[in-house]
């Protein structure tokens, strides 16, 4: 009964992590590249909000319920599939670490160009060009560990 347990809120955990992702790409990509300063600075903060606690939250889920059942099942954790579904997290990891810095950068840039009634400078174009390509590689990575969830290739 643990065992399912740990695999229901490590499935729910994940459609979390993998959903809110999604979520925040999507609306990012809506409010960031509408390239309108006011609403970059007004919803900006809420999106990195919501994908900071869920991100956060999902992943730590992840991690400790991942390991437990791991650990019941007597897969240890060198074992291939679960050595590169870490590593594939660890790919995701540093994209979101590197996406949601970009995004506090953006939407100070933002915050800027509204006081002073200018544009948004070129570092914020370039931010959105880096952070909208973080978003491969790191879907990549989540869709590369539900297969090696699912599939468990030795």
């Amino acid at each position: 009964m643990l065992y399912q347990t740990l695999t229901l809120i490590h499935i729910i955990s994940s459609t979390v992590l993998f959903g809110g992702g999604v979520f925040a790409g999507v609306l990012g990509t809506i409010v960031y590249g509408s390239k309108k300063a006011r609403w970059i600075a007004e919803f900006g903060p809420a999106i990195v909000k919501v994908e900071l606690y869920l991100t956060v939250v999902a992943a730590l889920i992840q991690v400790v319920t991942g390991s437990w059942m791991a650990s019941i099942a007597d897969y240890p954790m060198s074992t291939g599939w679960i050595g590169w579904a870490l590593t594939l997290l660890g790919v995701a990891g540093v994209c979101w670490i590197v996406g949601v810095r970009l995004q506090h950068r953006m939407v100070d840039l933002s915050n800027k160009a509204v006081a002073t009634g200018s544009e948004l400078p070129a570092e914020y174009h370039r931010g959105f060009k880096i952070w909208t390509f973080l978003g491969l590689p790191s879907t990549a990575a989540m869709l590369g560990i539900f297969y090696l969830m699912v599939f468990k290739p030795s």
